[in-house]
């Protein structure tokens, strides 16, 4: 096999993945398709990376999740005898090839796919370099090597984690954002012994974020926002989500919303939040603070309660956070019917919090889906002894010499 890739594949790599570009590409996806469609194993690999998700391509290149088609792909380059697809598609996780085994004509062995990925990475191909890399980093040169694992030892891991570190800072050195995740995490995790380098971790976040990558516009960011340049860390968060990164959405939500670092601008608020929602698998941050915005209110933006349960109802089976403001919705009828003993259960989740005495504290006192006890109901509120809704509540009710009574 040839050292380079066919210079579809080259230009589809180079700015699908070491240099990542928007504006190219579609036209990077067209020459895989094309080079894969005339039986190009290695575009098949290429092409199946593009079906797996975001661990595997950059989501704002907009390719559809789609695991059997890339499953597919990768089958295809397998009989193809592309070695750069035998060798990556050990690193999907889930997939098994039809034969059973990674290992296609023209090769016979582990090694020797190892050694043409290694030889196209010494020619320079620099996706070839990030592969060879990960399988140091992962361990997977254990078995590409033939070694067995029992008798690997602790000096072996650490030179393999050297060797990954110095193959990762090249790729870097050349202009490419592949392998800084893998790179920082070697150098502040502390695993296996390797030393820490918190300053060259944080040279790498910025150098991600430099170059585009929101995970690391995010990172950078949130190191801004922790060293209190709240200003640029509202920036960097700008073109993370911009990135489509849902997490940036939140933290920039974050400093717009209620006690946020920034102004107050519950516009602003709703809408990173809402895009938050709209990008991410994990929306509990999103739902919540927007559901709060929609509980309390405020400038420009009236209490929508209905809005407010639907979203806390959304993640209240993963969190509890909600609680005092779902339980409040439940108890008052706000946006959901009344409900006095799901009131009851979501206050009783965190009932010394402000909304929950309140709220525990009106269910005892009217005895509302439960027994009357308005000495129950002082013991929550008197919590809260300022509170106005304390201080009007109590009005109602006189100490006698055998306890309490409405008045």
């Amino acid at each position: 096999m040839s050292s380079v890739f066919d210079e579809r594949v080259e230009f589809a790599v180079q700015h699908l993945w070491v240099v990542p570009d928007v504006e190219k590409s579609r036209e990077a996806r067209r020459l895989l398709e094309e080079a894969a469609g005339e039986g190009n194993g290695d575009a098949c690999f290429f092409l199946a990376r593009c079906y797996f998700g975001e661990c595997f391509v950059d989501p704002r290149f907009g390719f559809e999740d789609d695991d059997q088609k890339g499953e597919r792909w990768l089958e295809k380059g397998l009989e193809l005898g592309s070695a750069v697809t035998m060798f990556g598609a050990k690193r999907v996780g889930g997939f098994t090839p039809r034969r059973g085994t990674f290992v296609y004509p023209p090769y016979s062995s582990l090694r020797e796919i190892w050694d043409e990925v290694e030889q196209k990475a010494g020619a320079g191909q620099v996706f070839c370099k990030y592969m060879i890399a990960n399988a140091y980093y992962y361990g997977d040169v254990i078995e590409f090597m033939g070694m067995d694992p029992n008798a690997v030892t602790l000096k072996d891991v650490v030179e393999f984690q050297t060797r990954a570190i110095s193959l990762y800072e090249g790729i870097i050195a050349s202009g490419s954002v592949l392998g800084i995740s893998n790179l920082i995490n070697i150098i502040t995790s502390g695993d296996y012994g390797m030393p820490k380098d918190e300053r060259r971790a944080k040279e790498l976040r910025h150098i991600g974020a430099s170059r585009g990558v929101a995970a690391f516009e995010r990172m950078e960011g949130r190191d801004l926002e922790e060293a209190g340049n709240i200003p640029e860390a509202a920036r960097m968060y700008e073109r993370a989500m911009e990135h489509n990164d849902a997490d940036a959405c939140y933290r920039l939500g974050r400093l717009y919303s209620y006690n946020g670092k920034l102004p107050m601008d519950l516009r602003k608020a709703i809408d990173c939040f809402s895009r938050g929602i709209e990008l991410g698998d994990d929306v509990t941050g999103c739902c919540n603070r927007l559901g709060e915005i929609y509980f309390y209110g405020g400038p420009d933006v009236e209490p929508d309660y209905a809005k407010a349960v639907q979203l806390f109802l959304r993640v209240r089976a993963d969190n509890n956070w909600s609680a005092d403001m779902l339980g409040t919705c439940y108890l008052k009828g706000w946006g959901v019917p009344q409900d006095y003993g799901a009131a009851r259960r979501e206050f009783e989740v965190k009932p010394t919090s402000c909304l929950c005495a309140l709220g525990l504290g009106e269910i005892y006192a009217w005895g509302r889906g439960v027994d009357r006890n308005i000495k129950k109901a002082m013991e929550y509120w008197d919590l809260f002894p300022e509170h106005p809704r304390v201080i009007e509540y109590k009005s109602h009710f006189k100490k006698k010499l055998f306890g309490w009574s409405e008045v």
